[in-house]
């Protein structure tokens, strides 16, 4: 079956934001790292997962944040489909996109310390 973004698109409630990120996982007792492909604020595609089965839990761990419920919605070839418990705010979305997302823009490099200007004698 087609897992392409194409052929879910009618079907999904947001567009998906792509990232190629490595991010760590718990299912059932066992803890590993799956490759996160893309992602909306309702649920996410991972690659990497072994023999996950549809409805079962997973807690996935994404950057900056506490461990999060999420279900799997189908499982094909080594790629599942997750929807979150609980949608992430959409700060927190917005911040991963910024920091992580396949195309975004750069951080601007950090500005040297300020160094302190004296007085005139």
């Amino acid at each position: 079956m087609d897992q392409s973004a194409e052929h879910f698109t009618g079907k999904r409630r947001a567009p998906r934001v792509g990232f190629e990120l490595m991010v760590r996982c718990k299912h059932g007792v066992v803890r590993s790292t799956v490759m996160l492909k893309d992602m909306t604020c309702h649920g996410a595609r991972i690659e990497g997962l072994h023999a996950p089965l549809e409805g079962e839990a997973i807690s996935l761990m994404l950057p900056g944040q506490a461990p999060r419920l999420a279900f799997v919605m189908w499982a094909r070839g080594g790629a599942a489909g997750l929807e979150f418990g609980d949608p992430l705010p959409d700060e927190v979305f917005d911040a991963l996109i910024r920091d992580y997302a396949i195309g975004r823009q750069p951080l601007p490099a950090p500005l040297p310390p300020a160094r302190p200007v004296r007085a005139a004698a």
